[in-house]
């Protein structure tokens, strides 16, 4: 049987590491002239990803914490810590979008529970989840229509700014 690694610190299970930061960030920054990232950039980026601040950062990456705020202010690598940050939190909502169907159906399964506090407190989370996408989708289609009739509005040849 394979043995769980475990932190140090607290014994408690190491979490598993995301995926590499050069494949969230893709090959178009990371080998842009000007703009590319070294080796130990990208490990610090990878690092302020996990770690809770950036002096924690610094030391997971094997940096100075002052050569880590120097980078921080440059826009290349703000630009892939973003990037870094964008791409985990868009894995994150596909996760939960996946479980989205799951949590539909147990709600659905709590309706019928033996519980008449449990199905009027699911009844109820139920309609207030139904209108808000309600709403969600009237906001929507609101606002297509008037980014419609601004664009329909605007002189030929002319942007907004000008």
């Amino acid at each position: 049987m394979k043995q769980k690694k475990l932190t140090k610190t607290n014994k408690s299970e190491r979490k598993p590491k995301p995926k590499a930061i050069s494949q969230a960030l893709g090959p178009e920054l990371i080998e842009a002239p000007g703009g590319g990232l070294t080796p130990r950039q990208l490990k610090a980026i990878g690092a302020l990803l996990e770690a809770p601040t950036i002096a924690a950062a610094a030391q997971a990456a094997g940096v100075a914490r002052v050569t880590l705020y120097e980078w921080l202010k440059l826009e290349p690598f703000r630009a892939a810590l973003e990037m870094a940050r964008a791409s985990l939190y868009r894995a994150g909502v596909d996760t939960l979008k996946g479980a989205a169907e799951k949590a539909a159906g147990r709600l659905i399964e709590l309706l019928d529970s033996k519980n008449e506090n449990t199905r009027r407190l699911t009844a109820h989370e139920i309609l207030t989840l139904a209108i808000r996408i309600d709403e969600s989708q009237t906001f929507e289609k609101r606002l297509t229509a008037i980014e419609q009739a601004l664009e329909a509005a605007k002189p030929a040849g002319r942007g907004l700014n000008g």
